[in-house]
């Protein structure tokens, strides 16, 4: 193996591939599922295309002399590299402020993901209750809680419905909870694990009533800052009453 050309491969695709859409892709499937299933897939998705591109570069060989082929990538690194300073130097100060992102953008991928959050702690509880070897109290807690957990994604989703297509209920931008905070499966705790099941409901209650806090402190409209009030006040009482819990 040439090893000199292998280092120079490397660090030039290293480099170009920094904050590039392949990376930022990453980055977003990995915020909202399995991080190793994330792994796999998107190296799996640049191993293909890299071949399809050696296999199409090993061709180009076999029809286009390497001198000409030497010439013709340096002439488009050059075209590109002064597109992209022209675009820097040159490019019209107005329509950046046409591509801010509004507040309300965020405050809709925010509710869409609150949503996701209460249906997964909905499952989970709702399997807890399901689980016979459960003490029968505890069992009554999570039936509870899966049924109140519902009627906040029906809240959500109907603050979604009349809201959300033009996001505008917000005065800045809402800071979103970790994904280790909020998605998570409370029933693959039950049998012990650590963390122990009821501080792992306890940690997602307090961190779902952090972020409706959160909603209900940047928004203007005074219908929705009472909801979202009244969502924070009911996951705070979520988690007072799992700690209470001596069942």
């Amino acid at each position: 193996m040439n090893m000199r050309l292998f280092f120079s491969t490397f660090v030039l695709i290293f480099l170009a591939e920094l904050g590039d859409k392949t990376q930022l892709a990453a980055m977003a499937r990995s915020a909202t599922g399995d991080r190793s299933t994330v792994f796999f897939a998107a190296s799996s998705a640049l191993v293909a295309s890299t071949l399809i591109a050696v296999l199409f570069g090993s061709a180009l060989t076999r029809l286009v002399s390497e001198h000409v082929l030497k010439i013709a990538s340096g002439l488009l690194f050059l075209v590109f590299g002064l597109l992209i300073l022209y675009s820097a130097l040159f490019r019209s100060e107005a329509p950046a402020a046409t591509m801010e992102i509004r507040p309300g953008v965020l405050a809709r991928i925010a509710l869409e993901a609150a949503v996701g959050f209460e249906e997964a702690a909905w499952q989970d509880y709702s399997r807890l209750a399901a689980q016979e070897n459960s003490p029968p109290e505890l069992q009554l807690l999570w039936a509870r809680l899966a049924r109140e957990e519902q009627q906040h994604i029906e809240q959500l989703r109907r603050v979604v419905r009349e809201h959300g297509e033009n996001g505008d209920f917000v005065r800045e931008a809402v800071v979103l909870p970790g994904r280790a905070e909020l998605h998570h499966d409370v029933a693959e705790t039950a049998e012990g694990k650590v963390p122990p099941l009821l501080l792992h409901a306890i940690e997602h209650e307090e961190a779902t009533a952090r972020f409706y806090e959160e909603l209900a402190r940047v928004t203007h409209v005074s219908s929705l800052q009472g909801l979202f009030a009244a969502l924070a006040v009911a996951e705070r009482r979520h988690a007072e009453e799992l700690s209470g819990f001596r069942g």
